[in-house]
């Protein structure tokens, strides 16, 4: 049985890793995990991810399912074993495109592109 976010889900970062940079974008990958509760209280967990696509690399993907369609395919197996080490990923939820966007929105927010980077602070505003 399959589950999907609609319009009415609620979502919290529960934890986040800065891994390794990538050797192709050189940005460190950055691991999200948190919680997606549906309309009807059930919760579900989800990983978020950035360096998953070359020509985007800076922007994070939900429950990634790599070049396949998003369903009916399992969530997690586009992603490598050292994002999913040690953390959880239901199968049996599949994502709205509006439920992805909003998660993938707050990850950025909270790993912008310096963060990215491997600074330790914020670029100063060279205006």
């Amino acid at each position: 049985m399959t589950t999907t976010a609609n319009a009415r889900y609620t979502f919290e970062i529960t934890g986040s890793e800065l891994l390794a940079a990538h050797p192709k974008s050189g940005l460190h990958t950055v691991v999200v995990e948190g919680i997606c509760t549906n309309a009807d209280g059930v919760s579900f967990d989800f990983l978020a991810t950035n360096n998953l696509d070359m020509r985007y690399a800076d922007r994070f993907k939900v429950n990634w399912n790599g070049n396949k369609a998003r369903m009916p395919e399992v969530v997690g197996h586009g992603l490598d074993d050292d994002r999913k080490a040690g953390r959880k990923i239901s199968e049996d939820l599949y994502f709205t495109r509006g439920a992805r966007i909003a998660i993938a929105r707050k990850c950025s927010a909270l790993f912008p592109l310096w963060k990215q980077q491997g600074e330790t602070e914020a670029p100063a505003d060279e205006s």
